[in-house]
């Protein structure tokens, strides 16, 4: 595991050498991103994070003029306690690459709810509550407008599976989705599905621990820009259904810059 966090630690430096070296950037190009959002409930993946509203932040570093190599945070807190008494926190730290239809990241997700001493540089194979997430999405183009992602969870205690004999292994949980819109108009419409399996375990995280795989989440999002007076605020309405855990979700969300 340490091998894997040199090599990319190495990969930023050798980035940012390059950027030093070979690119400079443009007045012009905007070398920070941030942004805000607020969100009835946190759902992820067909997975009910927390079912609390839920306040968002993102900022993120562009690493060369031309806008494909970023270094950023995400964070998101819950503005009051889950019904058993937790309290949804959480930030992440990413590297990604993206090019015109094709994007590929690396996520070290930190959610600390229900951790009463989250230790933030524990990275222990049976003791961290740090995930490493690869994502890859790719979008076909306007002449067919279908979007495809596939993420593989690379490390991570949540992400482990026991045998028999009480030896365990990390599972590789995978999530695939494919969405494509399905009207344009005064609302924007579309839908999606998508689907969990493990590339090397019985189960995976994204369902009901009984399958090696499941659909896990089918749903349509609606999206429309509410103008009030100077301001346009756009509104997001997402609804998703979860066969393999049995459980349905709302969520009304908007990004506040």
């Amino acid at each position: 595991m340490k091998k894997l966090f040199l090599t990319i630690i190495a990969s930023v430096f050798a980035l940012n050498t390059i950027n030093a070296q070979e690119v400079t950037i443009d007045q012009k190009t905007d070398r920070f991103e941030f942004n805000a959002g607020l969100e009835t409930s946190h759902l992820w993946r067909g997975l009910i994070i927390s079912d609390k509203p839920t306040v968002t932040g993102m900022i993120k570093m562009n690493l060369d003029n031309q806008n494909k190599f970023h270094l950023g945070l995400w964070g998101g807190t819950a503005i009051s306690n889950e019904s058993d008494g937790t309290h949804y926190k959480e930030i992440n730290y990413f590297i990604e690459y993206v090019d015109t239809n094709f994007s590929i990241g690396l996520w070290d997700l930190f959610n600390t709810r229900g951790i009463d001493n989250p230790e933030v540089f524990n990275y222990e194979e049976d003791e961290t509550t740090h995930i490493l997430d690869l994502r890859t999405t790719y979008y076909f183009g306007d002449a067919f407008p279908m979007s495809l992602q596939a993420n593989v969870l690379l490390y991570g205690t949540a992400d482990r599976e026991y045998d028999e004999n009480g030896k365990d292994s990390q599972k590789y949980s995978t999530y695939v989705e494919a969405a494509y819109p399905v009207y344009k108009g005064n609302v924007d419409v579309g839908a999606f599905i998508g689907a969990g399996f493990a590339l090397d375990g019985d189960t995976h995280l994204y369902g009901d621990q009984e399958h090696s795989f499941d659909i896990v989440n089918v749903g349509l999002n609606a999206s429309k820009d509410i103008n009030i007076g100077n301001f346009s605020l756009p509104v997001n309405g997402m609804v998703f259904w979860n066969p393999s855990n049995e459980y349905v979700r709302m969520q009304i969300s908007t990004s506040l810059f």
